[in-house]
């Protein structure tokens, strides 16, 4: 712990205390006059106010933003009806550090500048009068002491406005100090992502400048300041750019505004940037400015590596099944059509893996969702379909097909329908917020906004007769009772029995089911116990994870959602490491186990039933990235009960998992009905590592844009 930034943070929290609550001798640290350019002023007129502050050396005050201590000047104005004034005006702030602590801070003699406005109507015979409270914090490198005082002006009123000469000079003195806007020839673009904002300025005035020597002075609380500034050029010398690091637990604004500065400028350059390329939970690679209608996204680039890495796999594959098939010892028969499969895997992997120079201009042009762009498009009547998604999000990608289908691209475009890509690969709160005003706590989300009229969810398994009936007649697929107690678990029940399909947890379910054909011949009881203890498995695991969520959420006060684990990229990597593991046994490559499913044979020991159990806290890891239908539904429903109820639906989802073992393990004459033992399991258990590289594939795509 930084002891010195402690002690600082503590003396302000002091001082901004005791500003509360009086003054503490800091009258003798700082001066103050309020006066107006003009002597008189017409009803209807406006004038310039002029804030003169005067700290003695040594001391500063600190500016509108203070910076990472310290407090920001403010003055408190209490205006009679009929005038106005504007926003304050700051002259550009000096940077000052202090044991590592970096601020923005004014010092000797500054002015505060605003506009005052009288409205037309103002009596002619009553001067204009008010007050206002400034406050500030006034620091020494030992002492930090709060100043309040009171101002106050009073305005007579005339037929004309009398402007004061010498009162005019001081205000042209006052403006050189305020800074100035870029020339109108300059370019800029600010993107503002789930961890940094970076922001280019290309002008003119920065040629041949020192990059090092620039520094920006953002405004407001968004921003992490205080912090190293790096200033860069583009490889043409034309753009200079930054990249600030965002404060987590503030949202957006939206505008980025702040001070440049250079010692070879004259002025301060004022910054005051539109963030309407915010980006929520993602950053997106083309740094180009944006498009009116909204940062694109590359719906072609971001999927080219996925299918390079699903090609290797079925390349793989396709050399596997040859190796199999033709061995001296088949028929003609099976060589024959080992062969004729092989081929046709080869084929598959190549048209899965070529390099094709299809762009997206003849499909859907998604663009960038903020919750800004989709009340600006629905405000003015527009269509609009939202894709909540997420790269880690098996269901996610099946769905992505679904709305790349040239009937779906035909009525969006027949529709005017604008598509927006909400991106949750990394941890975001504000597409969170969107999620749970619809019931979920995780993706995918796909919802429809027909033109002027709220929105309408879709299933979270899409086809193409559900988008096109969605769309068409503007109303819910599915009209069922599902915000029933006893429908949710029904949903979780029948969403954790399909998690079995999903092919991160297919192999799993073999592996399983092969360990029942061997054991079809041993006591009955033993295979029960068998099949319990791999449900008390899963059921732990799942107690687990909610508990850990649950925790998070409540202790911590953390934005999660389903599936927060798949943001971190250390869980990614080793839950990739562990499954390529895991595979390679199944490939016959490491000899390492499989009554653990390939965790080990050390804990296969007990008559095996630590491997059964193990197998279920596999099958629950391994299950969770994968979305199945309801699912989702049912555990936002569940994550907004209290902590009885959403166990409750955990455990349904968890024996909905389990539940295909445990009716094997209670009805053992039903696996008499599965083959025999025999070369056809060494067969199956090899077959089944394919899935398993696959997802690996996917958990390596899905790592690289979580980095």
């Amino acid at each position: 712990m930084n002891f010195k930034r402690v002690g600082l943070a503590l003396l302000t929290f002091f001082a901004y205390f005791s500003l509360s609550h009086g003054q503490f001798g800091s009258a003798d640290l700082v001066s103050l006059s309020i006066s107006s350019e003009c002597d008189e002023i017409k009803p209807g007129d406006s004038t310039s106010l002029m804030i003169e502050v005067k700290v003695e050396p040594g001391w500063h005050a600190y500016w509108k933003t203070a910076g990472q201590t310290g407090f920001p000047t403010s003055i408190a104005w209490d205006l009679p009806e009929g005038i106005s004034l504007g926003a304050l005006q700051f002259p550009t702030p000096k940077y000052y550090e202090f044991q590592g602590l970096g601020s923005y801070v004014h010092e000797k003699t500054f002015f505060l500048l605003a506009e005052l406005q009288v409205m037309e109507e103002w009596n002619v015979s009553t001067p204009v009068s008010f007050t206002g409270e400034f406050s500030t914090l006034v620091c020494d490198e030992a002492n930090c002491i709060p100043f309040r005082s009171e101002l106050q002006l009073t305005l007579p009123i005339g037929k004309v406005t009398k402007i004061n000469g010498q009162a005019s000079t001081v205000l042209a003195a006052a403006k050189s100090k305020l800074p100035v806007f870029l020339d109108k020839e300059s370019l800029t673009s600010v993107h503002a992502n789930s961890d940094f904002i970076d922001f280019s300025i290309q002008s003119a005035l920065f040629e041949n400048r020192a990059p090092q020597d620039f520094y920006f002075f953002p405004e407001g609380e968004f921003f992490e300041h205080g912090t190293r500034q790096n200033f860069s050029w583009d490889a043409n010398l034309s753009r200079l750019s930054l990249r600030m690091k965002r404060n987590v637990e503030v949202a957006p604004p939206s505008r980025l505004q702040g001070v440049l500065v250079h010692p070879e400028l004259e002025s301060g350059l004022k910054v005051d940037l539109s963030l309407t390329q915010t980006i929520y939970g993602r950053d997106i690679p083309n740094r180009a400015l944006a498009t009116p209608e909204g940062q694109r996204v590359d719906s072609v680039q971001g999927y080219r590596l996925l299918w390079f890495l699903l090609a290797f796999v079925l390349l793989a594959l396709a050399t596997w099944v040859y190796g199999k098939t033709n061995q001296p010892h088949h028929s003609k028969e099976k060589k024959a059509a080992g062969k004729v499969l092989a081929f046709l895997t080869f084929l598959l992997a190549v048209w899965t893996g070529y390099p094709s120079k299809e762009t997206t201009l003849t499909g859907l042009q998604w663009q960038v969702w903020s919750p800004e762009l989709e009340g600006r498009l629905r405000e003015e009547g527009k269509a609009v379909y939202v894709d909540f998604t997420a790269k880690w999000c098996l269901s996610c990608q099946v769905n992505k097909r679904v709305l790349e289908a040239q009937d779906v691209i035909s009525v969006f475009k027949e529709k005017d329908i604008i598509p927006l890509q909400a991106d949750w690969t990394k941890r975001g709160s504000t597409i969170l917020t969107a999620l749970k005003a619809y019931g979920r706590e995780g993706v995918p989300l796909n919802i429809y906004y027909p033109p002027s009229k709220e929105g309408i969810p879709l299933p979270e398994i899409l086809s193409q007769q559900i988008v096109l009936e969605v769309i068409d007649s503007e109303e819910s697929y599915l009209v069922s009772e599902a915000n029933g107690f006893w429908a949710i678990l029904g949903f979780a029940l029948l969403g954790g029995m399909i998690l079995n399909l999903m092919p991160c947890v297919f192999p799993v379910i073999g592996l399983k089911i092969m360990s029942f054909v061997k054991q079809a011949g041993e006591d009955g009881q033993r295979v029960k116990r068998h099949g319990m203890i791999f449900t008390l498995g899963v059921l732990l695991s799942f107690w687990a994870l909610l508990g850990v969520l649950l925790f998070l959420r409540e202790s911590l006060e953390a934005e999660l959602g389903w599936g927060f684990q798949l943001q971190e990229p250390l869980f990614v990597f080793a839950l990739a490491v562990f499954l390529f593991i895991f595979a390679l046994s199944l490939s016959g490559v490491l000899d390492i186990g499989m009554s653990l499913t390939g965790i080990g044979a050390k804990v296969s020991r007990s008559d095996g039933y630590t491997g059964s159990f193990f197998s279920g806290v596999l099958a629950t890891l391994v299950a969770t990235p994968c979305m199945a239908p309801f699912l989702g539904a049912a555990v936002g429903a569940a994550l907004t009960m209290d902590w009885v109820g959403a166990y409750l639906v955990f455990s349904f989802i968890a024996i909905g998992l389990a539940l295909p073992y445990l009716v094997l393990s209670f009805f053992p004459s039903w696996i008499s009905r599965l083959p025999k033992p025999g070369e056809w399991m060494d067969t199956f258990k090899q077959f089944m590592a394919f899935p398993l590289y696959a997802t690996v594939a996917w958990l390596l795509w899905t790592l690289q844009s979580l980095l």
